[in-house]
C-alpha cells in the first residue's frame, strides 16, 4: 500500500471542518446502497488518528492486500475531493468550471443552443470576477460549436467572437510575461538573496530592464504582476525606500479593487509583507508599527471568513511581522519569551509552511533570543537551518546562520568548538562565494582573542569596532547588518553591558 497516498489521505482528512467531514458522509452514503460503505470506515479510521498510520488500516482489514485496498484508498481519496466541490461550488472559479461542463455534456447530447446558453451563464460571471483565463475557455467552446453547427445566432456573432479572442490573447501575453518576470525575480532572492557586489547588481539591473514588457495592458493581473516585479527588483538591489514605494502602490491597487480582495485576499495579505520587509530594513521602527497595526486590523476582521491557505498566509505575514517589530525595538527579552507562544502557533501550521518560511522563522527566533542573552536557545534554532539540507535556498540566511553560530560559541566559550567551526563557515562561504570583509575581520579576531584572558580583549574589541565601522561604508559590505547588528554586539562587550541594552538605547535616541 503506498504510504505516499496514505498520508496524503491522512493529511487531507486532517484538514477537514466538521461540515465538511458530514457533507462528505452524506454525499457518499446518498449514493450507496450499503448502509455503512467500506470507504466511509476507512475514513473514520484515518479520521481517528494522530499520525499516518499505515499499519492500523492493515490490522484493521486483513483480508484486504495489494490492489483492492489501494483501489480502495484512491477511491476515498477522489470521492473526498468530490464532496469538497460540491459543497464549494459557490466560489467563481470552481461555478465557472461546472458551468463548462455542463455546456460540454450539453454539447454531446446534441443540445447546441442550451450548451451555448450554459456558456454564457460562465462568461458573464467571469467576466464579472475578472477571471480571464476561464473565459478564453468560454469563447474558444463558442467559436467551435458557432463553426460546426448551424446555431441561427447573430449574423456578427463571428466577427465578435474572433475579437474577443484576440483581445484576451494579446491580454495573457502581457500579463504572461509580468508574471514571469515576478516569478524570476523571487526565484533568484530565495536562492541567492540580495546583491552581493556591484557587478552582480549590474547583471540583475540589465536582466531586469531587457525582462521589463511594454505595459500596455490596463488588466488588474497584469498590474498586481507588474508591481509584484518592481518590489521583488527593488528588494533584490537593497533599494528599500523604492521597495516600500512599489508594495505601497501593490496594496493600494488592491484596496479599490473589491473583487480581488474578497476572491484573494492573501493577495493584500503578501502586498503588506512587502511593506513591512522594506521598512524593516530601512530600520523606520514608527511607520514599521503604524502599517503592522493596518496589517492586524485586516486579519482580525476577515479571519472568519479566510480558507485554509488564507489563514496560513495570514500566520505567516502576521507573525514575521510580530518578530520583526521585537528586533526593531530591541526588545530582545520579550521577543525571546514570545517565541514559545510563536512555536505553539507554528506547531498549528507548520505541516503546510515551505522550507524557506521555516528558515526564517528559526533565523528570527535565533536573533531574538540572541540578543535577550539566550545562547544556548539561539544555537538550537541555529543548528536547525545549518543542518538543514536544503542549502540552495535562502543563501543569505544560511550563510549568517553559520555566522552567528560562531559569535553564540564564542560567547558560550566553547573555544575547542570554535578553530573547527571557522574552519566550517569559511569554507561554506567561500562555496556561495559569500565571503566579506566583514567575515574576514572577524574570523581573524576570534581565531586571535579565543584563547585569550576575555578580559583583556576591550582594546581588540575597539579595533575591531573601528575596522568594521569603516568596512561597511561600502553598501555590499553592511549586508551582514541586515541580519544582525555586529556593532552593537561589539559595544556591549567594550562596555560590558547586554546587548540589548546597547541597541534599545540606541532606539530610544532615534525617537524610536
Amino acid at each position: 500500500m503506498s504510504r505516499q497516498l496514505t498520508y496524503q489521505l491522512f493529511e487531507l482528512i486532517n484538514r477537514l471542518t466538521k461540515a465538511e467531514k458530514r457533507h462528505f458522509k452524506l454525499y457518499v452514503n446518498r449514493n450507496s446502497p450499503e448502509k455503512e460503505p467500506f470507504i466511509v470506515k476507512l475514513f473514520d479510521i484515518l479520521d481517528k488518528q494522530k499520525g499516518a498510520d499505515e499499519e492500523v488500516i492493515l490490522k484493521r482489514f486483513p483480508k484486504l492486500k495489494g490492489s483492492t485496498l489501494s483501489n480502495h484508498r484512491a477511491n476515498l481519496y477522489e470521492q473526498l475531493l468530490s464532496s469538497l466541490r460540491l459543497l464549494h461550488n459557490d466560489h467563481p472559479k470552481i461555478r465557472i468550471k461546472e458551468l463548462i461542463t455542463y455546456a460540454e455534456v450539453l454539447h454531446n447530447k446534441g443540445l447546441y443552443r442550451q450548451s451555448l446558453v450554459q456558456l454564457n451563464k460562465a462568461k458573464q460571471l467571469a467576466i464579472k470576477n475578472q477571471v480571464n483565463i476561464l473565459r478564453l475557455e468560454v469563447v474558444e467552446l463558442e467559436k467551435m460549436i458557432e463553426t460546426r453547427y448551424v446555431t441561427g445566432s447573430s449574423p456578427h456573432r463571428a466577427h465578435e467572437l474572433t475579437e474577443e479572442s484576440q483581445q484576451l490573447r494579446k491580454q495573457f501575453y502581457s500579463d504572461g510575461s509580468w508574471s514571469d518576470l515576478a516569478l524570476q525575480l523571487y526565484d533568484y532572492y530565495l536562492k541567492f538573496g540580495h546583491v552581493k557586489s556591484e557587478k552582480q547588481r549590474e547583471e540583475i539591473e540589465d536582466y531586469f530592464r531587457k525582462s521589463v514588457p511594454e505595459k500596455d495592458s490596463q488588466s488588474n493581473v497584469d498590474t498586481i504582476f507588474y508591481y509584484q516585479s518592481y518590489v521583488w527588483y527593488y528588494h533584490i538591489i537593497q533599494n528599500f525606500p523604492l521597495c516600500f514605494k512599489y508594495s505601497k502602490k501593490w496594496a493600494e491597487f488592491l484596496l479599490e479593487n473589491r473583487i480581488i480582495m474578497q476572491e484573494e485576499p492573501e493577495m493584500f495579505i503578501r502586498g503588506y509583507h512587502n511593506i513591512l520587509s522594506s521598512l524593516f530594513f530601512c530600520d523606520d521602527v514608527k511607520r514599521f508599527r503604524k502599517e503592522l497595526d493596518v496589517l492586524e486590523e485586516f486579519v482580525r476582521e476577515k479571519r472568519d471568513s479566510f480558507n485554509e491557505s488564507q489563514l496560513i498566509q495570514s500566520f505567516t505575514y502576521l507573525e514575521t511581522g510580530r518578530l520583526n517589530l521585537y528586533v526593531l525595538e530591541g526588545r530582545f527579552t520579550e521577543g525571546a519569551a514570545y517565541c514559545k507562544d510563536f512555536e505553539d502557533k507554528l506547531a498549528r501550521f507548520e505541516s503546510q509552511l515551505d522550507i524557506h518560511r521555516k528558515i526564517t522563522f528559526q533565523y528570527k527566533m535565533a536573533t531574538l533570543k540572541f540578543g535577550s542573552g539566550d545562547y544556548h536557545g539561539s544555537l538550537r534554532h541555529l543548528n536547525i537551518i545549518i543542518n538543514n539540507p536544503a542549502i540552495s535556498l535562502k543563501e543569505d540566511i544560511q550563510s549568517y546562520a553559520r555566522f552567528l553560530a560562531l559569535i553564540v560559541h564564542y560567547e558560550l566559550g566553547n573555544d575547542d568548538l570554535i578553530y573547527f567551526q571557522i574552519k566550517s563557515t569559511y569554507r561554506f562561504m567561500l562555496k556561495l562565494r559569500d565571503f566579506r570583509k566583514v567575515h574576514a575581520a572577524i574570523f581573524k579576531f576570534l581565531r586571535q582573542s579565543v584563547y585569550m584572558d576575555r578580559k583583556m580583549l576591550i582594546p581588540y574589541f575597539k579595533d575591531l569596532r573601528e575596522e568594521l565601522l569603516e568596512v561597511i561604508k561600502d553598501k555590499y559590505e553592511r549586508r551582514p547588518m541586515l541580519y544582525l547588528d555586529i556593532i552593537s554586539w561589539l559595544e556591549s562587550k567594550i562596555r560590558n553591558i547586554p546587548v540589548e541594552e546597547v541597541i534599545r538605547k540606541k532606539k530610544l535616541a532615534k525617537g524610536a
